[in-house]
């Protein structure tokens, strides 16, 4: 393609400028300021049919009885009407427990998940800090890069102890990662 398309572009001819260098180019005529003003339309703040029309929502629904919308919107907005159910939350008085001065919205936070989750990854990212600043004394905490090693070397059937001294891991870090075949490293 590329080489059939540019040869029309070799074949066609050049054109040289038609004026001498050095003459100036014709002036352009401009039409006056008066006779640009006349001819654009004025604003009108009154509102005709065709305004109203516009500016009217269309029915998305051409299924729709006008008359019966014209209804609806003469009879306004309904108000619940409170039955006797007991699974009705209507109430014509809302109903506000008496929560004191120490009442709060929010569960405690010992019972809120949110927080203990947050509380707990606290913990341990204070845990891993303090592994990593005394290197010496075997890991816990595992980064990508050894947990995948260490998945490697479980599937050649190295055994737990000796995964364990050659990651210098503290012991029982690898039986924690689950039963052989429960995590598997993905081959990349």
């Amino acid at each position: 393609m590329g080489a059939k398309a540019s040869k029309p572009a070799q074949a066609a001819t050049r054109k040289f400028p038609t004026r001498a260098p050095g003459s100036a180019a014709p002036p352009h005529v401009r039409p006056s300021p008066a006779a640009q003003r006349s001819s654009e339309p004025r604003a009108s703040f009154a509102k005709d049919d065709t305004i109203k029309a516009d500016g009217a929502d269309p029915d998305p629904n051409p299924m729709t009885n006008p008359a019966f919308s014209q209804r609806l919107k003469q009879m306004g907005v309904a108000t619940p009407n409170p039955t006797l159910s007991n699974s009705s939350t209507a109430s014509p008085y809302p109903v506000f427990p008496d929560q004191g001065p120490q009442g709060s919205h929010f569960p405690s936070p010992s019972q809120n998940a949110t927080l203990g989750a947050l509380e707990a990854r606290q913990r341990l990212q204070e845990a891993a800090e303090l592994e990593f600043e005394r290197p010496g004394q075997g890991r816990e905490f595992l980064d990508v890069g050894t947990l995948k090693q260490i998945l490697v070397m479980q599937a050649r059937g190295t055994p737990t102890p000796d995964i364990e001294k050659r990651s210098r891991l503290k012991s029982g870090v690898v039986d924690r990662l689950g039963p052989k075949g429960v995590t598997r490293a993905l081959a990349s």
